[in-house]
């Protein structure tokens, strides 16, 4: 991912994404198939909460030997609930479900039928993680689940951020086999959809994250006031994102990169943001420094471009040592896919130059 963000690209494809572009316009590809975002997903995961509180219920009701009749109610995943025990259950699942309250004497049925529609919700989305974390085949499996259950949850923020993200890795994987115009499509579609699970739910992080990075991926098809207003867009809502979870790495090393492409705008650059923006973008070094230090204080030691970038804030402050330490860090973990690859391959780049000051 280093090579998509090298800071000697067109401005406009700069503010489009709202990060640094490689060469030929590539945009932002955020690739959670590798195992840094897999513990992402683990670090953030309810399931076990979830299936804590399902047994405490469970022996509540334990020795009943009846069922009430329930009466007819209805199950959303729009807004939170009113607050009752079942405020648990929504918590474990990320917060964003509701249900209509039980009439008095029903409560009892109406909980036991709450945690089995949460239970399978849950079951249905470890399942869509899972494949979505996988290789092609896996993420192709991924996508027929989530299409397939698509009319079940029309009003689920949850399923339709899923939904952009899986869209989007497919687009990219379209891309890569020649399919230009197949990607295109793919690409608006994860945007729309990931616009459409904020208007759901707009205190979903991932909602935010996905708009972002969807928002992005589509700078090379939209025109040059779009890409400036897009490039606000994107850092509006990974700031929103991280407001809404302070613990997900990804956010703040997102937003650490956008941070840094606009303070490795060139003097030129900078003067063509001036026509065009009443108030151009800046950051400094120090700030982009700031956000990738707290990715790497949320995931200590595992992300080898995330160390890559701290070594280059410090390269830019002209604290060598500091530089010199983070990059050998990065140096010694192991390189497991593409992304690594390219970084590596910088780390050992800047270390030969900066390695014996």
């Amino acid at each position: 991912m280093s090579a998509f963000f090298k800071h000697n690209t067109n401005l406009m494809m700069v503010l489009g994404t709202g990060l640094c572009v490689g060469v030929g316009g590539t945009i932002l590809y955020f690739k959670l198939t590798s195992a840094f975002l897999r513990e992402i997903h683990r670090l953030s995961s309810s399931i076990e909460t979830l299936k804590a509180e399902i047994s405490i219920l469970n022996e509540k009701l334990e020795g009943k030997s009846k069922w009430r009749k329930k009466r007819s109610g209805y199950y959303s995943v729009i807004s939170a609930s009113s607050g009752d025990e079942t405020d648990n259950y929504e918590d474990a699942l990320g917060g964003s479900s509701e249900f209509e309250t039980p009439t008095e004497g029903d409560s009892d049925t109406e909980d036991i039928v709450k945690v089995e529609q949460s239970a399978d919700v849950t079951a249905l989305y470890t399942e869509i993680d899972t494949f979505i974390d996988g290789g092609e085949t896996e993420k192709l499996k991924a996508y027929e689940l989530l299409q397939s259950n698509k009319t079940k949850y029309l009003t689920d923020a949850d399923f339709h951020w899923r939904l952009a993200k899986c869209t989007y890795q497919l687009a990219q994987i379209e891309g890569a086999k020649g399919n230009i115009e197949k990607k295109k499509e793919m690409l608006y579609t994860a945007k729309d959809t990931a616009e459409r699970a904020i208007h759901l739910n707009q205190k979903s992080a991932n909602s935010h994250k996905w708009y972002s990075i969807t928002l992005g991926s589509i700078g090379d098809y939209e025109g040059t006031q779009n890409k400036i207003k897009n490039g606000y867009t994107f850092k509006e809502h990974i700031e929103k994102a991280i407001e809404l979870n302070k613990t997900d790495p990804s956010n703040h090393h997102l937003l650490g990169r956008w941070c840094y492409g606009v303070y490795m705008l060139s003097w030129l650059e900078r003067k063509a943001a001036a026509t065009l923006f009443a108030t151009p973008p800046t950051s400094t070094a120090g700030e982009a420094l700031t956000h990738f230090l707290e990715a790497d204080r949320l995931n200590p030691g595992v992300w080898k471009e995330n160390l890559l970038y701290i070594g280059k804030c410090y390269v830019e402050l002209g604290k060598y040592p500091e530089a010199v330490e983070w990059l050998e860090k990065a140096s010694l973990l192991p390189v497991v896919s593409q992304d690594d690859k390219t970084a590596e391959i910088e780390i050992e780049s800047i270390l030969a130059k900066y390695g014996g000051k």
